[in-house]
């Protein structure tokens, strides 16, 4: 088996990259997925609750996470409070995930090195691109400049993450270019994860 983490700038393309590696036959773990889901626990949101407000969680989950956001990306203390709350946990759940999976296996995990580098992780790819670009992609998101700085204040910096990752993918160009390569990319990882069997 062979794991690839997927992280990068906000916007940057990393679910156009995991929507191509899947049709080459990845196996696509969504991290943001696995920590939203960590919210249903009943323990999860005691803690919360006891925190924010015994109504906190009142109202479809659309506008729950639309408080749980406006709360992370604007207090440090509420940032440090949901990762210590979530992370750890949403780790294992990644961990057993990968642990029965086979082939190659990606997973897309935008907070990869703010939580900790597992040692199960063979390679980093890390998606970058443009201000420009990432405000023109966030746009049907109703994500302004301003809100991507928000969202992106509270991680590591990216000169950091990027040094610390084994792949830089830049996409600053269109779609098709961008499919174009994730395809090569996707090719390299396939033979990677060939000859690990061989």
């Amino acid at each position: 088996m062979l794991t690839v983490g997927l992280t990068g700038d906000v916007g940057a393309g990393k679910s156009t990259l995991s929507r191509v590696w899947e049709e080459m036959g990845a196996t696509i773990i969504d991290a943001d997925r696995v920590a939203r889901d960590m919210w249903i626990f009943p323990d999860v949101q005691k803690k919360a609750a006891e925190r924010w407000g015994s109504d906190f969680f009142e109202g479809d989950q659309k506008s729950v996470f639309a408080k749980i956001a406006a709360k992370i990306f604007s207090e440090e203390e509420e940032y440090e409070f949901v990762s210590d709350l979530l992370h750890p946990a949403t780790i294992a759940a990644i961990e057993d995930i990968v642990r029965n999976a086979e082939g190659w296996v990606v997973v897309e995990i935008p907070l990869l090195f703010e939580c900790g580098r597992p040692e199960w992780m063979d390679f980093v790819v890390f998606v970058s691109a443009s201000a420009e670009k990432r405000v023109e992609r966030n746009a049907l998101r109703g994500w302004d400049a301003a809100e991507i700085k928000r969202r992106e204040s509270r991680l590591m910096p990216r000169d950091e993450k990027i040094r610390k990752s084994d792949w830089v993918l830049e996409n600053s160009g269109s779609k098709e270019e961008w499919e174009t390569k994730a395809r090569e990319l996707g090719k390299i990882f396939l033979e990677k994860e060939r000859s690990s069997r061989s």
